[in-house]
């Protein structure tokens, strides 16, 4: 299931390579981690019923486009539990690069994420118990070693980020 979500439309969004595919290779020992998806023997697939050099060329293609990612969906593809899409987007943020993220895999600091705004106790105990699975830690870094995670731009020319604002008052014609 983990793997099924890895390739969602959501996460890296691999076309050729829903449910019952990875079902098939799961059975034929094809697929067992996710990085398996990035080292696939298509003469092999190709073999198989209903593949033929075209639909393996498309899955080769989309899989090799799916290897650039952003760091939120990279996050999210990850499968950890209570990390949804928007808090992957606010753990991009937060963390900005690939290599800021990775920091998690050798030393998880609690005190790092507990303040990110939208981030709770549930998504960090998540996290924590995510990154203290040596297998996790493996399967985190093999990724990243194949995929290029691209990092969040900022601008650091925004003069009002970080800031509070509050207005009181009537508008005429709004309640």
């Amino acid at each position: 299931e983990k793997i099924k979500h890895f390739v969602s439309k959501d996460a890296l969004n691999i076309d050729g390579l829903g449910k019952k595919v990875i079902e098939k290779f799961w059975d034929l020992g094809y697929i067992k981690f996710p990085s398996h998806i990035f080292n696939l023997d298509y003469l092999n697939i190709e073999k198989l019923d209903g593949w033929g050099k075209k639909s393996v060329n498309n899955l080769k293609s989309s899989i090799e486009k799916s290897k650039n990612i952003n760091l939120d969906k990279f996050i999210f593809s990850l499968g950890i539990r209570h990390i949804g899409q928007e808090n992957a987007k606010i753990l991009a943020q937060f963390f900005i690069s690939k290599k800021k993220f990775l920091g998690l895999t050798k030393n998880f600091n609690y005190n790092l994420i507990n303040n990110i705004d939208g981030i709770g106790d549930t998504q960090i105990s998540s996290l924590k118990k995510f990154f203290l699975n040596k297998i996790n830690i493996q399967k985190v870094l093999r990724l990243s070693e194949i995929m290029n995670v691209n990092s969040i731009l900022v601008d650091k020319k925004a003069k009002l980020k970080n800031q509070t604002f509050m207005f009181t008052g009537k508008l005429s014609g709004i309640s």
